[in-house]
């Protein structure tokens, strides 16, 4: 009886028998029989994050681990170490100056931050005569004193401090003063190819499948992240950047999705959460692998490396049965669920793979639908409303969080250790963000950690430099409260835009980060105005995406909208329903 078991759906139906004999005899295929998995289901047998997702889950979050080296290793890459003016030195041999003298009548002092330097962008110019290489270092002084000297830019290149480190983009291509823009244009090409992989990545990946386009994306970020350390010009290294954060993307963008879709959804919040964990700490281990190899060259090979380990992907990661599912490929997804089941060592009835499922109204609403835009989340004033609020804060959270993450260097202290620091403190974030969505639902800890943070940010660089160390804890506090928000603001506006436009809600909210992003980079560059100009706009910005969360409406608990109308009536009173209790 059990061989001929079916289940009762559609005349267009393929069959396939799930108690077939080892034999492997061939089963007549009616119009009447067919296989239809129910992923959920199935779930109930191998758990909501049972052995067999860990097993899958733990190795395609090594991309997300790596993408993190990739980010942020422009931090060391392009580290500024301290520079002057290139100058003809032999042309006051005859001075017999000591080297302070020397530096004396060759480079200028100007007054930065109410505090005399050196200058790095200037050298002084002489007209000299014959007779002045007879003289010495005091005559020469008299005849020209500070005021009469001639100061022009530095036109003999510069001689970089290589005490730390060895060689970075910044000293091989002479990245400062007036091309120190350069490399906050390289950073922002990267935001712009992450821009360009979260919708390019986002539709191949619905198209074509999770595995694939996760091998494809990991197969050019390794070819490109290793041209780019034998980049022969700057052009090439921006362009490689680029290139670089488009694949990044998808290699950051793929796992996220193939690990939640894994998982039952009471534990999507777990899981979404604990795979940046892997983030956080390939960032701590960046700043010893930075501290131990000094070369950028050999920094980015050595961060391109790991990309190796993926090779396995190819047979250890399966596609996501729901996207087979979705692309109504039951007998591919029916043959994963069989090997998970072998994994975790249960049984799996047979009714997992004959479930005819009818629509729910969610379902059929949206099928009967009209095809949805962008033009729909800004169409009725409420979402209109709570969309650019969202946008807003999107855009805020890469800025703050991408603005702190790559100005490490600015803070007092060991470069490294607040690299460390910086990366450390994402991992409690993400853990403690955890616990308040549960607690204490969306809005208000979004709104608290926001206004603290931004806080934390403006009173970071008003404290006197002799308190160096408070400075930089209170800068770690800012990028705590940034990193925690980043993981709340992506589950808040999940559930705020109706399902009909969701997906497009979530990625326009990406591409709203990614502006952010992009704009990061040169928000750092105000610095040379006033020091604590670039954390005053992150703090700024920070507090107003704060006082806005209180206009939003809390979705902790609620039942999750499903058409534009019920998105437009969100929170109102009898619209939407608690949701039943266990």
């Amino acid at each position: 009886m059990a061989d001929t078991m079916m289940a009762e759906v559609d005349h267009d139906a393929i069959v396939l028998f799930p108690n077939q004999t080892q034999s492997g005899k061939e089963r007549h295929k009616s119009a009447s029989e067919t296989i239809v998995v129910n992923y959920d289901k199935a779930l109930e047998y191998l758990g909501g994050f049972g052995p067999w997702q860990k097993r899958v889950f733990f190795p395609v979050a090594i991309p997300i681990a790596i993408s993190a080296l990739q980010v942020m290793g422009i931090v060391f890459l392009a580290f500024e170490p301290d520079f002057k003016c290139r100058v003809p030195l032999e042309t006051f041999s005859a001075l017999n100056a000591t080297p302070a003298e020397l530096l004396n009548v060759t480079i200028p002092w100007e007054l930065e931050d109410e505090e005399w330097k050196r200058s790095q962008c200037s050298r002084y110019s002489y007209n000299l005569s014959d007779t002045v290489f007879n003289t010495t270092y005091e005559e020469f002084v008299q005849a020209y004193p500070a005021a009469n000297r001639t100061q022009i830019p530095c036109d003999q290149g510069y001689e970089h401090d290589r005490s730390q480190y060895k060689s970075t983009v910044v000293t091989d291509w002479d990245l400062v003063c007036g091309d120190s823009w350069k490399v906050n244009l390289a950073e922002s090409l990267w935001m712009a190819g992450l821009m360009v992989g979260a919708v390019v990545g986002g539709h191949a990946a619905d198209r074509w499948g999770r595995k694939p386009v996760l091998l494809v994306a990991l197969a050019a970020d390794c070819v490109f992240s290793t041209a780019s350390a034998f980049s022969p010009n700057y052009a090439a290294f921006a362009a490689y950047r680029f290139l670089m954060g488009a694949f990044t993307m998808v290699t950051t963008l793929v796992p996220f999705v193939l690990g939640t879709e894994l998982v039952s959804a009471d534990k999507r919040g777990l899981v979404g959460m604990v795979i940046w964990i892997y983030w956080a700490v390939a960032y701590v281990l960046l700043a010893g692998i930075a501290y131990l190899i000094r070369p950028w060259m050999w920094l980015q090979i050595t961060m391109t490396v790991p990309y190796l380990v993926c090779i396995s992907f190819w047979w250890i990661i399966p596609e996501s049965p729901r996207w087979l599912i979705s692309r109504n490929r039951h007998e591919e997804a029916a043959e994963i669920v069989r090997r998970a089941a072998e994994v975790a060592k249960v049984t799996i009835p047979d009714e997992v793979f004959h479930d005819a499922i009818p629509l729910s109204q969610e379902q059929e609403q949206a099928k009967k639908s009209e095809t949805y835009t962008f033009i729909d989340l800004i169409r009725t004033p409420n979402l209109r409303k709570w969309s650019l609020n969202l946008f807003y804060n999107w855009c805020v959270n890469s800025l703050v969080y991408y603005g702190i993450s790559l100005n490490t260097s600015a803070l007092s202290g060991n470069v490294y250790l607040n690299f460390a620091l910086s990366g450390f403190v994402e991992i409690p974030a993400y853990l403690i963000s955890i616990y308040l969505l549960d607690k204490f639902g969306r809005r208000l800890p979004l709104c608290i950690l926001l206004v603290f943070g931004g806080i934390s940010c403006i009173v970071a660089f008003f404290i006197p430099k002799s308190l160096g160390w408070l400075t930089t804890t209170l800068a770690m506090t800012g990028k705590f409260c940034i990193t925690a928000t980043f993981g709340i603001v992506y589950i808040f506006s999940a559930e705020i835009f109706p399902t009909v436009v969701r997906q497009i809600g979530i990625g326009m909210a990406s591409m709203s980060s990614r502006v952010g992003g992009i704009v990061a980079p040169f928000v750092n560059l105000t610095e040379s105005y006033w020091a604590p100009l670039p954390y005053v706009i992150f703090g700024g910005t920070s507090i107003l995406a704060g006082l806005l969360t209180l206009l939003l409406p809390e979705t902790n608990k609620k039942q999750l909208p499903s058409t534009i109308e019920e998105g437009e009536n969100f929170g109102k009173e009898g619209i939407v329903q608690e949701e039943a209790k266990e």
